[in-house]
This record gives C-alpha cells, structure tokens and sequence, in this order.
C-alpha cells in the first residue's frame, strides 16, 4: 500500500474556493451580478451550439425532427442576452425560474412518493416533507423575489466555503 502524499493543488484550489466564498459572502451585490453574468455566458453559449447541433443533426437526418433543439437554443440565446445586457430583468427572470424550479421539482417529488415506500417508511416521509418545503420556497420566492437574490447568494458562497474546505482536507 502506497503512503498518501500531500497534495499542494488541492490545497491551493480549496484556498482559493474559501477566498470565493469569503469575497461572495462579503460583497453579495457583485457577487449575484458576476453569477448572473456567468449564467448569461454559459446560456450564450450553449445556446449557439444547440442552433449550431440542430444545424449538423438536420443536415446528417433530413427527417430527423429537431424543433425542440431549436427552441431550447432560442430561449437559451434570448436568456443569455437577457443576463448579460439587462441585469435588472434579468434577476427578475432567475428568481422566477428558480421559484418554478422549486416548485416543479417538489410536484415532481410528491408524485414519485408512493415509490419511495418501498425504501422504508422514514425515507417516504422524508421525501415528502422536502418536497412540500421546496413547493413552499418556490411560492415564497414568487411573491418576495428579493428573498431569490439572497438565497442564490448564499448558495453559491456555501457551496465555495464547503468545496474549500473538502478540497483542504483532501490535500492532506
């Protein structure tokens, strides 16, 4: 068995997450601004590779039925152009996604429940209660979208703080 050795760029990326998540916590304003922006980059992004996908899938399958594709990379392009030049509408627009995100995803939960029985009776319930919290969440965030901002925030510099902190373990 092989002695573990310290791992210096472990330790420098979990440096480096806590500083993210420390700058996020301290300035969430820039930090929900640069978030947006990224977002608004990456559905740019993909947007202009779906078009691009349903390009070559339609020129390789002439019957193949690419409508959807296009319309993904139709609403991704519009979103993308939406986070990156109007930060305003577009805040506005990730809370209320976030808000219908919740909320589907807990209806979704809650109809899959039966099935989770068969995993024991705690998990069913736990289930359950998550999923009524997230249907909960996302009808808050739809009528106090400023709480929207708050809690990507915190997502994301927790997330930082606790990749950080996993990475420094991981480096010894």
């Amino acid at each position: 068995m092989q002695a573990r050795r310290f791992d210096i760029f472990s330790l420098i990326i979990g440096i480096f997450s806590l500083f993210v998540g420390y700058e996020i916590i301290s300035h969430p304003v820039s930090g929900l601004i640069t978030i947006m922006l990224l977002l608004g980059m990456f559905s740019l992004i993909r947007g202009i590779y779906q078009c691009w996908l349903a390009f070559r899938v339609h020129q390789l399958m002439m019957n193949s039925r690419i409508g959807w594709l296009v319309f993904s990379a139709i609403v991704d392009i519009l979103l993308g152009i939406i986070f990156l030049f109007n930060l305003p509408l577009g805040l506005t627009t990730m809370i209320y996604m976030l808000a219908f995100w919740f909320i589907i995803d807990g209806i979704a939960e809650l109809s899959l429940a039966p099935i989770y029985r068969w995993f024991g009776k705690s998990y069913h319930w736990v289930i359950i209660i998550l999923a009524v919290i997230s249907i909960i969440a996302g009808i808050i965030l739809l009528f106090r979208p400023m709480i929207g901002g708050v809690l990507i925030v915190t997502m994301v510099a927790v997330y930082f703080l606790m990749s950080g902190i996993l990475e420094i373990v991981e480096a010894f």
